[in-house]
């Protein structure tokens, strides 16, 4: 194992893993497939998942997708995100100082947008993380931002991404006017089994491993705790290798990945 591990060529379950495997499984698929249509038809949507699903690496996939001819990205990510924080953060992706009065802020933006859509500039989309934390009045000010959808010369995608909590919010009474107006709504879940072993060997494969390590029986037992969540089986497998290697094993068993497990509980006094 240990010299397995020194021939890689790049570091297998990192932070920032390879994202083709994603798009292979039918759900990410089409949920990707799903993102793309909606930038393609300047609306509306919202991607939701559990805590490292995936949603991140998707939308990475997404803006890698994106001709930069014809889309400008803006990302924005801020907990407890408010209208002057929205306004003012947009307003400077698009290269304007925002006013200190929001509605001189707001009258700037609906200016800019509707120069662009003018001049056939570049569609623009705005991409809002963690929007399950983001305030209340935040949620209602998005109304502004959309009534430029109506006009069929619009060149803005607003794309919504956060945890299931985000799906709860948007069916409140309050927030009506803006789920009726979402035109594209996926909900990641993990990858199934199979998947899962197909993502493993994959990443694997991307490190320049082609050598089964990972045996079949470990396979399952690592489903089986991570129920396929992509980032829970990247911490897995990264300590089952340098336990590996720490032990000079060439494969990774039940055995192994069950010891893990159980350090892991025992570290954080909870079940994993």
């Amino acid at each position: 194992m240990t010299d397995l591990l020194s021939s890689t060529q790049s570091i297998p379950f990192s932070r920032s893993p390879q994202g083709d495997m994603f798009f292979e499984a039918g759900a990410y698929a089409e949920a990707l497939a799903r993102l793309q249509l909606m930038v393609t038809n300047s609306c509306l949507g919202v991607l939701t998942g559990e805590i490292g699903s995936g949603k991140s690496t998707l939308i990475r996939r997404l803006v890698q997708a994106l001709d930069p001819v014809r889309y400008q990205v803006i990302y924005l990510s801020q907990a407890g995100m408010k209208p002057r924080d929205f306004y003012g953060d947009l307003l400077r992706g698009l290269g304007e100082e925002p006013n200190f009065y929001l509605s001189k802020s707001k009258l700037l933006l609906e200016q800019v947008l509707n120069d662009r859509a003018l001049q056939r500039d570049k569609s623009l989309v705005v991409i809002i993380d963690e929007a399950h934390d983001i305030s209340p009045s935040m949620l209602l000010e998005l109304r502004f931002a959309l009534n430029h959808q109506m006009d069929s010369t619009s060149l803005l995608s607003l794309i919504l991404v956060g945890q299931p909590e985000l799906r709860r919010i948007l069916r409140m009474n309050k927030y009506e006017a803006i789920a009726q107006r979402i035109h594209l709504q996926y909900h990641l879940t993990g990858l199934t089994a199979q998947e899962s072993a197909t993502y493993i060997r994959h990443q694997m494969k991307q490190a320049g491993l082609n050598t089964p390590i990972f045996t079949d029986s470990a396979l399952g037992l690592i489903y089986s705790e991570t129920k396929g969540i992509p980032r829970l089986i990247n911490t897995i497998c990264t300590h089952a290798l340098y336990e590996a290697k720490r032990n000079g094993s060439e494969v990774v068993e039940d055995a192994q990945i069950g010891r893990i497990l159980a350090d892991a509980e025992r570290q954080r006094g909870t079940a994993m």
